[in-house]
């Protein structure tokens, strides 16, 4: 039932997430894959994002290995993803790019990235507390 879910009301970042975790597949730069709840977790060898969840594709840096609070949030992302569904990557994965894109830039407080949308709602549903 639950696939069922993430491959309908879920399709477009599930659909996404499978492509992005086949690529890195193919390339030889997933070092470990486990399950999370209902979430499939990638562990990958990247310098580019901590994190990313895409339906039921949880994407992380190798260096998250056994790094609760990192699977928790983007697992709070997962249930955002059952939340808006098929409007999530406009609803949460764009606000979520261009937060992390400009405390990048900004150098702003790690603590503070957080505490804004869509992490702090991220933070609420994966139970992760700071």
């Amino acid at each position: 039932m639950i696939n069922m879910i993430f491959w309908s009301w879920c399709f477009p970042q599930t659909l996404l997430g499978f492509v992005i975790y086949s690529f890195y597949r193919i390339r030889g730069i997933v070092v470990k894959t486990e399950k999370y709840n209902h979430a499939t977790v990638v562990y990958i060898r990247t310098t580019l994002f901590t994190g990313v969840s895409l339906g039921k594709y949880i994407i992380v840096n190798e260096t998250e290995i056994g790094n609760l609070t990192t699977i928790r949030h983007e697992y709070g992302h997962t249930r955002q993803s059952f939340i808006v569904g098929v409007f999530y990557l406009v609803v949460v994965a764009v606000p979520s790019i261009i937060r992390n894109i400009t405390w990048r830039i900004k150098k702003y407080p790690v603590s503070d990235y957080y505490k804004g949308y869509p992490e702090d709602w991220a933070d609420r549903l994966g139970g992760v507390t700071r």
